[in-house]
């Protein structure tokens, strides 16, 4: 049985809002890195990768962008990674989606994500027998203003 949670009070203690305020109240921040399986990509001297995440009890909750941008932008080799937060508690979860999109002709391709590692995700592709749905170096000819975004849930360890 688990033990119910009291935030810290004693018996006969007033629960004031501030208390529950605590409980998962402020979105964490963190700097998702974007890893490939044979070379890594560059987003670009000026891309963005931003994250942020919630964790209430032993779920974390969160979102993470890469927006290719600047100079260098470099499309790497293989299938796309996506580092998480917090390691989760397995591999093989399904836990999201994530999706791209080309800004100059408006392509897209979705995903379902699965950790394939308790610290990475790897979109699960609709390719039939293969990964070939999967968001990859040859997506799209990643430039300037094309994005992937990604929004995930799992537990931790």
């Amino acid at each position: 049985m688990a033990t119910q949670w009291t935030a810290g009070l004693s018996s006969g203690q007033v629960l004031l809002a501030s208390k529950l305020n605590e409980i998962g109240a402020a979105w964490e921040t963190y700097t998702p890195i974007l890893t490939a399986s044979t070379t890594n990509p560059n987003i670009g001297t000026t891309g963005i990768a931003t994250g942020k995440y919630a964790r209430i009890n032993k779920i974390v909750l969160g979102q993470a962008s890469f927006t290719f941008n600047g100079a260098g932008i470099a499309a790497g080799l293989g299938f796309y990674f996506y580092s998480l937060p917090i390691a989760a508690i397995s591999a093989g979860m399904n836990v999201g989606n994530a999706h791209a999109i080309d800004v100059s002709t408006f392509a897209t391709i979705h995903n379902s994500l699965a950790t394939d590692t308790t610290t990475r995700l790897l979109g699960v592709g609709t390719g039939g027998a293969s990964l070939a749905g999967t968001i990859q170096s040859t997506t799209f000819p990643w430039a300037a203003g094309d994005f992937i975004r990604i929004n995930f849930i799992y537990e931790i360890a």
